[in-house]
């Protein structure tokens, strides 16, 4: 018969590398196991079962970082029960039965007294490997190959040609002449294209700060779903807005991942791999846009249009994978909950 004790379980895909390096730095009785699609955590110890789950359960919140975390183990003397473990710098305690006498106490003062004056290093965003997002790079690496392209000259294959100044009808824009060629690749290809080494940066960083954390807990395929949608509705949203205009970037895609992650976290707000102040500020950025005030700094303007298309499919298309049970992939297994989806 097994002595091993469930502690938390966590799904397949969760980089638990952290945990696995707390565990021996420790040497705590623990094991990470995969059982039943799954990660299981278990422990030989009765009395670090709880103060495991609650542990755990703040670091898949992201409010403590396990590398920050110190163990101390105390002697058991005969005279009274020691608490095995503790954990300093958390202000968690992981003990097992109280004290009898008042010494319990004085060291519990003493414990809480460190952990608050020891800062706590939080580390939100997961590291994930890089084989769990492949999309993620593809489209990283996309991004400065169309700056590339366009220093070479080599970018009319893929934008949307502008339209000439005038009344716009639908039938004889630039846009009916490329489908009417065949030139259906058109419809996505403008997010490759970016303008300057700024541009180019600063999307990729949205891609792999809220990108990675998507794909790496759905899965490529829906990923991959989500930017193939997305994509071509922020072009045509900025083509219809200004036919006149040429534009390019993949803003459009990375405010849909950033709609995604918003109803993601609402469905599910255990998961808070993307901070929600990082969400709320790319909004109100867009807020800002949106009034003109940018484009008295930047040359070209923004292709405001291309952001609120990208972010209201991002929305809606995070909307249909939460309701279709999608939102699953994001929760956090331990404590209590890990029994009931078990």
């Amino acid at each position: 018969m097994s002595n091993w004790i469930t502690v938390c379980e966590f799904p397949l895909q969760q980089d638990l590398s952290a945990l696995a390096e707390f565990i021996q730095r420790h040497q705590l009785p623990l094991r990470i196991s995969e059982e039943n699609n799954h990660q299981r955590v278990a422990s030989l110890a009765p009395q670090l079962v709880q103060p495991m789950q609650q542990l755990l359960a703040r670091w898949q919140a992201g409010e403590v970082d396990l590398a920050q975390l110190s163990v101390h183990v105390y002697e058991e003397t005969p005279a009274r029960t020691e608490n095995p473990v503790s954990t300093a710098g958390a202000g968690t305690e992981m003990g097992g039965e109280p004290r009898d006498n008042g010494e319990q106490g004085a060291e519990g003062e003493a414990t809480a007294a460190e952990s608050k004056a020891a800062p706590v290093a939080h580390s939100v965003i997961p590291q994930w490997p890089l084989q769990q997002t492949p999309v993620c790079l593809c489209l990283i690496a996309l991004c400065f190959i169309g700056w590339l392209l366009l220093r070479q000259g080599w970018i009319e294959s893929l934008v949307i040609f502008p339209q000439q100044t005038g009344d716009f009808e639908l039938s004889r824009s630039s846009l009916a002449w490329h489908l009417s060629r065949g030139e259906f690749w058109r419809l996505w290809t403008p997010a490759i294209v970016h303008f300057s080494l700024p541009h180019a940066l600063f999307n990729s960083l949205g891609i792999w700060i809220v990108g990675r954390s998507l794909e790496a807990r759905a899965g490529s395929g829906w990923f991959l779903l989500l930017v193939l949608l997305s994509a071509p509705v922020s072009n045509l949203a900025q083509y219809f807005w200004s036919p006149q205009n040429l534009f390019g970037g993949m803003s459009g895609v990375v405010y849909a991942l950033i709609g995604a992650a918003f109803v993601i976290q609402r469905w599910q707000p255990e998961w808070r791999d993307v901070p929600a102040s990082l969400l709320w500020l790319a909004a109100i950025w867009l807020l800002v846009c949106m009034l003109g005030v940018v484009d008295y700094f930047i040359d070209g303007g923004i292709a405001n249009a291309a952001h609120i298309g990208g972010f209201a499919a991002g929305l809606l298309l995070g909307l249909l994978f939460s309701a279709a049970g999608g939102a699953r992939r994001y929760f956090s297994a331990c404590g209590a909950d890990s029994a009931d989806n078990a």
